[in-house]
This record gives structure tokens, C-alpha cells and sequence, in this order.
């Protein structure tokens, strides 16, 4: 049996093919075509390059007929408003972008921010799908069927059933997380008519089978199964292991996010207020969070592009990245610099400045290239450690980390995750752990296995990583340094403006 793992991204989408064992046996990647500076995704674009990538992973296939469902993971926050025919309303107003209004700021003061926290579980922000629901009945040009987030805009498109899992219903604001429903009271707050939400269903559940027209396109028989999957950060915890209270995910790209697994909503709001969410994870284990960082492999990547440059005729020749030779040079112990990572502002959680600016701290003649890319690694953990910090003031603690992602190619950084931490670090094999958790929950909603039964045949790890207990002491020492400086710089920054 075949199962296919959609994994929806902010700048493209992908399909992997997974057999019911575990194998990896397809890939197919496309990047959305839009012009260079465009904000915003038109919904063909999106559900045009869905199926292409399903189309063209089923061609990589040696018997497509063994392909028995289809799951659909996204990204949060965003959605597609549709009419009563199923046509797109308006382009999709991506997450990242903030849709701040005088109605959604008059919205929250009426209603309150503990309000919204105490139903929805998280900090009202215009971010938030909610924001841009108001946004859209404004300037929608008919009025409104559904409002179909990205996951179950996508499942519509496949099999015309209209859904959306919890984990995306809770980046609305709407969601009441306690009471796992659409919440009445702040729906009757927004003036946003619950017949024009879709069925919330549990991550992993079946919604249909796919209409014959798209079966058609894609290749592949109309009996094949659709289920609604979870939100992005949901199913690479699914597909790195985590499956126990205290273990959580760390996936390392262009933004750093660790996603921990905890046992009950923290009471206090002080959770909310640093901008952490609660979110019902799989098989009723728990809540997870999102604690991230948005300047993270991205400043990695400035190191990279800015200084790092003069080593791209050795990388060239030897056939390597750059990023395997900085890796290679990288100084063994933990230097004296202090890095702030915050190149693009002060983003994600529990803190967000856009004044904020980067820092090097340190600077010597003695200081060489390679003393400043540890450095960098270093201060972009700092920042996770400070999320740490906050989770654990709320009774979140951080035990195991699976590492994955670009940044859990570089053991240097592992080992700098693990000191400054002070966990394990458990680095993942596979590359595609979002759309390998999809996999897992449409074969588990197909065979009546629990995801977990199921994703047991999927994981495999690299050694384990352990603190160092030398530099640990040291580390520990530095992070009081730079929960100084941080806030210092950032008092700074906002007292300036961020010139």
C-alpha cells in the first residue's frame, strides 16, 4: 500500500510517496509561480501545483494503482474564501502577512485580549486567520460560502468535501480549545456566521474519496482516499517521533521552531502573553506549542552569503556546500563573542520588536571568520534557550529534541543545541518529516492503526547527541551575558526607533 503526504508551504509544495513499511519511494517539488515580490498566492496557483506534484510523483511510481490515499498538511493562519460554486473570492493573504485594521483592533478591545486567550488560547494578533476573515468580507466581491483554510481548501479541491483539522481551526481565533468547537461567543463578537466555517474534524481523519475529474488529471483511480491532515509543525513532530510529554521537535530552516509536547493548558495567561499557543496534539496526548524564532537559518544564511563567500572556489572544486566547509572550520569550543540574532527583527516568540537589529559583541584582532560563524550558531540558540526559559516558567520543560531540517545537518550546531540546551539531541534521518507525518496519518485512517502504530515503521535516527558538560558550564554562564545584552539592545532599539 502507497500513501501519498502532502506538505503545503509558504513558497511551494510537495508530495512524497511513502510505502505502508516505511520507504520513502517519490519525490515531487514545485515552487509557486509568482512574480518576484509578490505578497499574497492566488488559490489557482495553489491548487494548480498541488496536483501537478501529485501527477508527477504517481509517474516516479511503479504501480500507481497501489496508492490508496491522499493527506493534506499547510501551513497555518492562511485561508481561501470561496462562493456557494466553490470559486476563490480573493487571493490568499499569506501567513506572515499582518492584516491590522481599525475594526480588528476595535474587535479586541471589546471583546478583550484575556478573552481571546482564555477561549482560543493564544495572544490575539492580526497575523491570525481572524483578522483576515474581516479583511476579506470587505472586499470579497460576493459574498462568502465558506472559509476554507489552506490544508481544507486543498481537500475540497480533491474530493468537494469542506473540513479543516483542529490544529489549523486553532490559528483562527475562533476556536475554542478546551471546548473543541467553534466558539459561539466570539463568533458572535466578529459577526462571522458559523455556517460559513467548515467541520472541524481530528488531524488524520478520512473525508472522502477524490472527485473522478481530478482523478482523472492526477492519474490516478477515484477510489483513493482523502484525509484531512494538520497543521505543518504538527506532523514533523508526528514524523520526527515525538510522541511523549517532555520530547519535542526542533526543525531548523529559515525559521528555527521547536515544537514540545506538554500534558495540560498552563492556567496562567503568562503563556498566551509570550505569544505560545496551545494546540491538541495527536491521539489526545497532550498540547503542543510553537516556540520559534524567524531569524534563524536566515542569519546563518546572511553568514554564509556575506562572509562566508571566500570559500566557494573550495567548495566548488571539492564538490561540497559551503555550508560543509564552514562546518569543517568551525572552532571546537565556545568563543568569546555574543551574538544577537534578530536581522529581521525581533520575530516569533515570546518577543516581537521589528526595531530589533543584530549584534556582534566581542570583536577583537584576534577574531577570526570562522570564531564569528560558531558564534552565530551560538547566539541563534541563545534565543531558544531564552523560549525555553519561558516554557519552562509555565511547566513546559524540554527533555529529548529531534533535530531536523537544513540546520540538523551540521553536527557543529548539534552539539551547540545540546550544550547550551542541556538536552539530547536526537538528529533525524529523513528530510521530509512534514510530509512523511501526512503519510503516516492517511495510512493510519485507512488501516485503523493509531498514528502512532504506524509511524514506528517510519523513524529512523543518527547517534544521539549529549551535552558537553565542560562547555555547558560555560554556556550557562554566557546565557546570563546574553539575557543581559538582549534586553539592554532591546531597550535600546526601541528607544531609538531602530535607527
Amino acid at each position: 500500500m502507497i500513501s501519498l503526504g502532502i506538505d503545503i508551504g509558504g513558497t511551494g509544495c510537495k508530495c512524497v510517496a511513502f510505502r505502508d513499511d516505511g520507504t520513502q519511494l517519490a519525490l515531487s517539488y514545485k515552487e509557486y509561480a509568482v512574480p518576484a515580490g509578490t505578497v499574497n498566492l492566488p488559490p489557482v496557483i495553489l491548487s494548480d501545483s498541488v496536483a501537478h506534484v501529485i501527477a508527477d510523483c504517481v509517474t516516479h511510481l511503479e504501480n500507481k494503482d497501489d496508492v490508496k490515499v491522499i493527506t493534506v498538511s499547510s501551513f497555518g493562519e492562511s485561508f481561501v474564501a470561496v462562493d456557494k460554486d466553490g470559486n476563490a473570492l480573493t487571493d490568499i493573504l499569506m501567513y506572515f502577512g499582518n492584516t491590522e485594521s481599525q475594526a480588528f483592533t476595535d474587535l479586541v478591545e471589546r471583546v478583550g485580549k484575556e478573552k481571546f486567550m482564555e477561549i482560543a488560547r493564544i495572544l490575539p494578533d492580526a497575523s491570525y486567520s481572524l483578522s483576515k476573515m474581516l479583511y476579506t468580507q470587505q472586499v470579497a466581491k460576493r459574498p462568502i460560502w465558506k472559509f476554507l483554510f489552506i490544508a481544507g481548501y486543498v481537500c475540497y479541491r480533491l474530493s468537494g468535501q469542506c473540513v479543516a483539522d483542529i490544529p489549523l481551526a486553532c490559528r483562527s481565533l475562533l476556536y475554542d480549545v478546551k471546548g473543541r468547537c467553534w466558539s459561539k461567543e466570539l463568533l458572535t463578537a466578529c459577526g462571522i456566521e458559523e455556517s460559513t466555517l467548515p467541520e472541524v474534524m481530528p488531524a488524520g481523519t478520512e473525508v472522502g474519496t477524490l472527485l473522478p475529474d481530478v482523478a482523472a488529471r492526477i492519474g490516478l483511480s477515484p477510489d483513493v482516499k482523502v484525509v484531512i491532515g494538520a497543521h505543518d509543525q504538527i506532523v514533523n513532530a508526528l514524523g520526527a517521533g515525538v510522541q511523549h510529554v517532555g520530547e519535542a521537535v526542533d526543525t531548523s530552516g529559515t525559521c528555527e521552531c521547536i515544537t514540545p509536547l506538554f500534558g495540560d493548558i498552563p492556567e496562567n495567561l503568562d503563556f498566551q502573553y509570550n505569544n505560545f499557543a496551545c494546540v491538541p496534539y495527536l491521539e489526545n496526548r497532550g498540547y503542543v506549542t510553537y516556540a520559534y524564532n524567524i531569524s534563524a537559518g536566515s542569519v546563518v544564511r546572511w553568514y554564509r552569503d556575506a562572509l562566508g563567500q571566500y570559500l566557494r572556489n573550495e567548495a566548488e572544486q571539492k564538490g561540497v556546500s559551503i555550508y560543509d566547509l564552514l562546518n569543517e572550520l568551525c572552532p571546537a569550543e565556545p568563543t568569546d563573542l555574543m551574538v544577537l540574532p534578530f536581522l529581521q527583527g525581533m520575530g516569533g516568540t515570546p518577543d516581537v520588536d521589528p526595531h530589533a537589529t543584530g549584534l556582534i559583541a566581542g570583536l577583537t584582532t584576534n577574531t577570526r571568520l570562522p570564531d564569528i560563524y560558531r558564534a552565530v550558531l551560538e547566539g541563534v540558540t541563545y534565543e531558544m534557550r531564552y523560549n525555553q526559559e519561558k516554557l519552562e516558567e509555565n511547566g513546559v520543560h524540554l527533555k529529548k529534541l529531534y533535530a531536523c531540517g537544513g540546520g540538523a545537518k551540521s553536527p557543529a550546531w548539534l552539539q551547540i543545541k545540546a550544550d547550551i540546551l542541556g538536552c539530547d539531541i536526537i538528529p533525524v534521518k529523513s528530510d521530509e518529516t512534514g510530509a512523511m507525518g501526512s503519510a503516516i496519518l492517511g495510512l493510519a485512517a485507512v488501516t485503523g492503526e493509531t498514528p502512532f502504530e504506524v509511524a514506528r515503521r517510519f523513524w529512523h535516527y543518527g547517534e544521539p547527541i549529549h551535552p558537553n558538560q565542560d562547555h555547558k558550564a560555560i554556556y550557562d554562564k554566557k546565557y546570563g551575558q546574553y539575557r543581559t545584552l538582549r534586553r539592554i539592545y532591546k531597550e535600546y532599539t526601541q528607544t531609538c526607533g531602530g535607527k
